[in-house]
């Protein structure tokens, strides 16, 4: 979105005849304009994971399963980390895309500021906790003695990357409020390029560069993330986009005591999901843990194909969260009807594809995690052959969820993931390994992602989500 479509918002649509991002979201072919919305999201999350990938391939090659294990549960935890902010950061996205659907490019602006400012102080914040509390965490998940002392060195300076990565995300988020999901896509591809070179070379210490082991692979992180956080805030202003505050409006970056409140309110049931779902993790991790650090291993190799699998409902649900607010914004309901129908079969149909490749693919992407082979290779494939399928259901949860909330339904979604996570997934797990063993962990996975499918589908259809108000129309201009 530039400049001269965010004037148009505050003039007369008929003294703007060039559609832009968000024009085209509104009118256009419901499941076309979601696939081209959704594709430079989906490309820089399958890069992402590739990236993701060859680091894991670098890590197991070069220092053993072990340290593969300690990189897995550390990134389950800064996953945690990131949803405690990123609540906020997705209730922006939909109040800026309620906003413009709505012709208001003052609050637009408001909600832009205000989050970011957010999003810097909850990141210190955290990446600080994480520093000083880090072995307790790990203690506090039975983390395998073997992997214990890397999995401290890589989350603490994991952790000195939260500031710069949960700035540049909620960035992203914002910009994708707009309509546009190009520059976001453009700079992920800068965060993945310097995590692809950078990785290898600090892990090993090619080229005469300090050998830092596992320690190498999170510098290489910190350093990916500030790289591309620079470069989105340099192109910003650089283009003058919507986002480059400037003069007066650079007074917008003091929070708005009420905006804040609003975003925090509409947020916290989002924040409070990924506790709920990375928390239950924890506990299945607990779980895992216990089994020996053979199956630890083992888990972490195949968990990396994960999301692959997943990342087609993630990508879609982004995609219909934004085209929902906009048409809900504009009152466009029988389009926003339209847009669950065909994202959710758009989604589980894409998200049947990547699992039916991972599953056909076999043992070859677990032999690239899992070099030595063995007893962990054969744990993987078993959790692979149990697990993936759940995952296609899952598309439906998360599409049908993203709807509602872009009417202001959060609590709701979060209500059907803490009945799912800890009231069937956990206890399924627990209770079951005296029958099924350690596979009733695994199975755990597809009775939660059929149960909050279903529940997610009961909401949708007779919810009363769809009386909400506007986000932002209790938020009145200055």
């Amino acid at each position: 979105m530039n400049p001269s479509e965010l004037e148009s918002l505050e003039a007369d649509p008929a003294d703007s005849p060039t559609p832009g991002p968000s024009d085209r979201l509104l009118e256009g072919p419901v499941a076309a304009t979601l696939i081209r919305f959704a594709i430079p999201l989906l490309l820089s999350n399958l890069l992402g994971a590739l990236s993701g990938t060859w680091g894991a391939v670098w890590v197991s090659h070069v220092l053993g399963p072990n340290a593969l294990t300690a990189v897995t549960n550390v990134n389950i935890f800064m996953g945690m980390m990131n949803g405690a902010v990123m609540g906020v950061g997705s209730a922006a996205g939909i109040a800026v895309g309620q906003a413009i659907g709505a012709a208001d490019a003052s609050m637009t602006r408001r909600v832009a500021a205000t989050s970011v400012t957010f999003a810097i102080g909850a990141s210190t914040l955290f990446a600080l906790l994480t520093l000083i509390f880090a072995p307790a965490i790990l203690n506090l998940i039975h983390m395998p003695a073997v992997a214990f002392d890397e999995a401290v060195t890589f989350f603490r300076i994991t952790a000195l990357s939260m500031p710069p990565a949960f700035t540049f995300i909620f960035l992203m988020m914002l910009m994708r409020g707009t309509g546009d999901s190009r520059t976001p896509f453009n700079f992920t591809l800068v965060s993945i390029a310097v995590g692809l070179v950078a990785t290898p070379l600090l892990l090993t210490g090619a080229l005469g560069l300090p050998r830092l082991g596992i320690a190498g692979a999170a510098w290489s992180g910190v350093l990916a993330n500030v790289l591309a956080l620079a470069g989105m805030v340099a192109y910003i202003y650089w283009k003058d986009l919507p986002l480059a505050f400037k003069g007066e409006d650079l007074k917008l970056f003091r929070p708005d005591p009420t905006l804040l409140w609003m975003l925090v309110q509409r947020g916290t049931p989002m924040a409070m999901e990924t506790f709920i779902v990375q928390g239950a993790y924890f506990v299945l991790l607990t779980m895992v843990n216990a089994q020996g650090a053979a199956t630890a291993a083992a888990y972490a190799g195949a968990a990396s194909l994960w999301g692959y699998v997943q990342m087609p409902s993630g990508a879609l649900a982004a995609s219909m969260s934004a085209m929902a607010a906009m048409s809900i914004g504009a009152g466009q309901w029988d389009r926003v009807e339209q847009v669950a129908l065909k994202g959710c079969i758009v989604a589980g149909s894409l998200t049947l594809t990547a699992a039916a490749l991972v599953y056909g693919l076999g043992d070859l992407p677990l032999k690239l995690l899992l070099p030595r082979g063995g007893e962990e290779l054969e744990i993987a494939r078993n959790i692979n052959h149990i697990v993936l399928w759940g995952w296609i259901v899952l598309a439906v949860t998360s599409g049908l969820s993203a709807m509602v909330r872009a009417n202001a339904a959060m609590l709701a979604p979060t209500l059907i993931y803490a009945t799912t996570m800890w009231v069937l997934r956990v206890p399924f797990a627990h209770f079951m390994q005296p029958i099924l063993g350690p596979s009733a962990i695994w199975w755990s996975f597809p009775v939660g992602s059929v149960s909050s499918a279903l529940l997610a589908f009961a909401y949708y259809r007779w919810g009363n989500w769809r009386a909400n108000k506007l986000m932002v129309e209790s938020i009145g201009g200055r």
